[in-house]
């Protein structure tokens, strides 16, 4: 999934995952060596000298390279089978403050859907550091409280351990795959979920909207939902339509430029002013 035009901004960026990727799979993110080189000498011109000064890669050229190293691994239509190691896609992304996590931690949850080609719903539920989100998203404002997750802490550590510890009484991967959906579209809410209904900014704890916009991943969890166990009311937050979900945490989410995201905070400041 390369860019899409030359113009383009990241409203995260995980720099300690990316190096961790980048290390495990011999990927080269350092700076580049400065080399000077001289030809031999033409008869009546002289030699030539040429040199290269030394630099830092742009997140642009070290997003490329993780990708390329990662390759087929990263799944972006999701009629492959579960498990996806890694996941890339192109779309909108919500971006809200992880609340009821405690310990001074501040941690973000991203939330995007896609259609697999075979027109199954696929929810991905991201999780990450708050730090690594970009201010022109909304990662220094403090939105309104409200409603949060008592499995919060347990995504958390599930997150911090890279998908290998779950103790937590939601303790088989769908029971905590619907938990972390739960958080990442209701968790905020007062009231009634209908009169939150497509304005994500009436929502506590809620950042920001990124759309059209590229998102790469590391998956935790894959699970495909047994449609007997699990039934969603379209008022209760989840959609019914929702059969697969996947848990991990972003590695970028790059937006085509600042216009492509929406500030919920000035959109509150907007409503509050009429």
């Amino acid at each position: 999934m390369g860019e899409r035009g030359a113009i383009s901004r990241y409203a995260y960026w995980s720099d300690r995952r990316v190096r961790d990727i980048a290390s495990a799979n011999d990927v080269l993110l350092e700076r580049r060596a400065s080399w000077k080189a001289k030809t031999a000498a033409i008869p009546f011109i002289g030699s030539f000298e040429f040199a290269q000064e030394a630099r830092t890669l742009t997140r642009a050229e070290v997003a490329r390279r993780i990708e390329a190293a990662i390759g087929d691994l990263a799944v972006e239509d999701f009629v492959t089978p579960p498990p996806a190691a890694f996941a890339k896609g192109l779309g909108t992304v919500e971006v809200a403050q992880l609340a009821g996590v405690g310990g001074g931690r501040q941690g973000v949850v991203m939330h995007t859907t896609t259609c697999t080609s075979a027109g199954e719903r696929v929810d991905l539920c991201l999780f990450g550091s708050l730090e690594n989100t970009a201010d022109y998203i909304g990662g220094a404002d403090q939105p309104p409280s409200g409603w949060s997750s008592s499995a919060a802490p347990a995504i958390a550590r599930f997150i911090e351990s890279r998908g290998t510890v779950n103790n937590s009484q939601w303790d088989d991967p769908q029971s905590l795959a619907v938990e972390a959906l739960k958080i990442a579209v209701e968790q905020g809410i007062t009231g009634r979920w209908a009169e939150h209904a497509d304005k994500p900014w009436t929502r506590g704890f809620t950042l920001g909207q990124a759309r059209e916009s590229e998102w790469f991943a590391e998956i935790y969890s894959d699970v495909v939902l047994d449609q007997e166990r699990w039934s969603f009311r379209a008022d209760d937050g989840i959609s019914p339509e929702v059969s697969r979900i996947l848990v991990g945490a972003p590695l970028w989410l790059r937006t085509p430029g600042v216009q492509a995201a929406t500030r919920y905070r000035d959109v509150r400041r907007a409503l509050n002013g009429r």
